[in-house]
């Protein structure tokens, strides 16, 4: 296959999507993934970062028109890149790849294409999970936005498996990070949780509620082990809510679910949550805070592609 040059990459890549001409978008993403990475190892960190937008332009335009191997290509390369950010110290880089990741996810499952929207999901618990990489509490609540958008949009198009998948993946960060007593990212991902069980139950996703329901009982219950007070409040509050939802749509396995998940809390009290709705605010503040970050891809002044290495 022949190597392209950077700006000629981008160029037949993005008109690769728009021809739906996968062997070209492959060529130009093969080229791309090759010149960041020499660009990672020639300690050329803003070249590679440009590059790595550029391979999520191509990708995205390519999953817009639902063409889902390209996709999975990109995001596994993306991937590779992020590790190689880590391998090399290169943090901005490492965030940008991991970015691009949930945001192609999400394009994948807005698109019903679970395939894509599954591999974007496991390579991102597969960076979540590096050892090197230490992740920090802007990073986690990152990771867990991701995989709440992933879920909302899967449960928008009525995609089960795109939620389910979802709902495995946040439950393991909020299941984590409670066994860590980090009480506020524990919080954050029992809020996540809530809010994709509300839009899978808006949908009639009675497996996706229960599973959602599940994991918020599995991180309560972790979060009672480590004395966490606010993350029971906050798990008993979402099993509510979830309870009430299911009732009223009549879905009777996840509203029996969450009622028995309820039950586990039943000798933790039932403290008045108002008190709480501040702290909770602050949370929801960072949440939106961190999100408007995922949403700004690059600003108008990035720097235009090179001709060569």
């Amino acid at each position: 296959m022949i190597t392209l040059n950077e700006a000629e990459a981008v160029e037949i890549g993005l008109s690769a999507a728009k021809e739906r001409d996968e062997s070209k978008a492959f060529q130009a993403l093969d080229s791309l993934t090759g010149i960041a990475t020499d660009f990672l190892s020639e300690s050329e960190d803003a070249d590679a970062q440009r590059v790595i937008l550029s391979i999520e332009d191509i990708a995205e335009a390519a999953t817009e028109e639902e063409m889902e191997l390209v996709n999975i290509n990109s995001v596994l390369a993306l991937g590779k890149l992020a590790k190689t950010a880590v391998e090399e110290g290169y943090e901005s880089a490492y965030t940008k790849s991991f970015i691009a990741i949930g945001r192609l996810g999400r394009i994948a499952a807005a698109h019903s294409l679970e395939a894509g929207s599954k591999v974007a999901a496991m390579t991102l618990m597969e960076l979540w999970n590096l050892p090197e990489q230490r992740q920090s509490q802007e990073k986690t609540i990152a990771f867990s936005l991701l995989f709440k958008e992933i879920g909302v949009c899967g449960a928008r198009q009525g995609a089960e498996e795109i939620v389910l998948n979802a709902v495995n993946c946040l439950g393991e960060i909020g299941k984590k990070v409670a066994t860590e007593s980090i009480e506020l990212e524990t919080v954050s991902s029992l809020l996540l949780l809530e809010e994709i069980g509300k839009f899978a139950a808006e949908k009639y996703l009675d497996e996706a509620v229960s599973s959602a329901a599940l994991s918020i009982e599995e991180i309560g219950k972790l979060s009672l082990k480590k004395k966490l007070p606010e993350a029971v409040l906050q798990s008993q509050w979402a099993l509510e809510t979830l309870r009430v939802q299911a009732e009223e749509r009549l879905m009777t396995n996840s509203s029996i679910v969450a009622e028995m998940s309820l039950d586990s809390f039943k000798d933790a009290g039932n403290a008045d949550l108002d008190e709480k709705v501040e702290e909770f605010q602050e949370i929801r503040n960072l949440q939106k805070k961190i999100y408007s970050t995922l949403l700004s891809k690059k600003s108008a002044n990035s720097p235009k592609p090179k001709e060569g290495f």
